[in-house]
């Protein structure tokens, strides 16, 4: 049987993509192939966050839209994605930094109805009594940033997509992409061959080979991240804290819903592999980085550690859509550089309108995959992790 869209990759945007094109054409046979359980990949090994807040206008304002669908999406799925605003604080302590985010709120925030707040260092100490502030010079808080349970979004677009009439077939990894006169025609399995002359890639950190594979290339590298999660304790910490110092590696740290303090840092760099291990020398420079932020941390006991890739774009900013000088039917949406969770929610939309319609719509233009040839990259400095 053909199937009208092959979607590769059972993460939150696969599932999301695959989700909203059944919304738009509820009679169109789509099936998702997930190489192993859904969520595998990324769309479970974040900190389930979400923000507003980019240095780029692209991203900001498709994130602005992603947030928008993120609020009315409990109603939508019939999950309740656990939605809390405790906002992002970025810890500032070098005034030119800081001049940088004032400008950024006036030119693009503010404008986009989504203004930070600037506090001084009293202000950090009177809300924030567990931050160890010496040295800071001020803070940036972003009070409509906050977090969101990553399970249930990924299933509740699941479940979505079965009630439509669609197919998620985990375990059944897609083995290569079947190209025929320069035209899709299905995709290779280890359950056999699926036709269709539309086939998504939305595979993360594994786009990257399925392109290989058919002597096409993505300019994609997986990056390994590690995390930290505590024992659970009475919650306290109620933004994600950036420490912005230069010997800080990147630190963050927020607070669950379950009272487990999690957080992580850009240390030691690890490219191009898909191990999801963790290493003694990431637990003891983030144990000392995050006692140096907040210095009560010292009495937690390490509950868990996992890992996981961020997809890295060459100007870390995802790519959607194709490329004209592409086999025809085949698309992609992959490389979100740690934003991927938080983009979902809008790159289905835009993305099923793409398949389903033919448009594209305005915001997922600059995205398109034939910007690194044209020299159009969308720079995106704001990665946080």
């Amino acid at each position: 049987m053909k199937r009208d869209v092959i979607v590769i990759g059972g993460g939150v945007i696969g599932l999301s993509i695959a989700y909203n094109i059944l919304k738009l054409k509820p009679n169109l046979k789509v099936v998702v192939l997930e190489q192993k359980y859904i969520g595998y990949g990324a769309s479970t090994r974040n900190a389930s966050h979400i923000r507003v807040h980019f240095w780029s206008e692209e991203n900001a304002r498709f994130a602005v839209e992603s947030w928008r669908l993120m609020a009315k999406i409990a109603s939508e799925l019939k999950w309740n994605p656990l939605r809390y605003l405790g906002g992002y604080l970025w810890l500032v302590y070098d005034e030119e930094i800081l001049k940088a985010y004032e400008d950024m709120n006036e030119r693009l925030w503010s404008r986009l109805g989504f203004p930070v707040k600037i506090l001084d260092r009293s202000e950090v100490k009177r809300r924030y009594p567990y931050i160890n502030t010496n040295g800071l010079y001020m803070a940036v808080f972003g009070p409509q940033d906050g977090k969101i349970h990553h399970d249930f979004i990924t299933y509740g677009y699941y479940y979505g997509i079965k009630k439509l009439g669609g197919k998620v077939l985990e375990y059944t990894p897609a083995i290569k992409i079947r190209v025929e006169r320069e035209k899709v025609v299905g995709v290779e399995t280890i359950v056999g061959f699926l036709e269709s002359d539309k086939v998504i890639v939305a595979a993360g950190a594994w786009s990257r080979k399925l392109f290989n594979d058919i002597g096409l290339d993505l300019p994609l590298e997986p990056a390994r991240k590690e995390i930290f999660v505590s024992e659970p304790t009475k919650p306290f910490i109620k933004p994600l804290i950036v420490d912005m110092r230069e010997d800080s590696k990147g630190l963050y740290i927020c607070q669950t819903q379950r009272g487990e303090v999690m957080g992580s840092i850009d240390y030691p760099e690890v490219k191009n592999t898909f191990k999801f291990t963790n290493t003694l020398r990431w637990m003891a420079t983030f144990s000392r980085l995050a006692i140096r932020l907040i210095p009560t941390l010292r009495h937690l006991k390490f509950l868990r550690l996992w890992s996981g890739n961020y997809n890295m774009s060459p100007d870390h900013s995802h790519i959607l859509g194709r490329d004209d000088e592409w086999p025809d039917g085949l698309y992609v949406a992959t490389g979100f550089s740690g934003h991927g969770f938080m983009m979902a929610p809008y790159t289905g939309v835009v993305m099923a309108k793409y398949i389903v319609e033919g448009i594209i719509p305005e915001l997922m233009k600059p995205y398109l995959p034939s910007r690194f040839r044209e020299g159009r990259l969308i720079k995106e400095t704001m990665v946080i992790g």
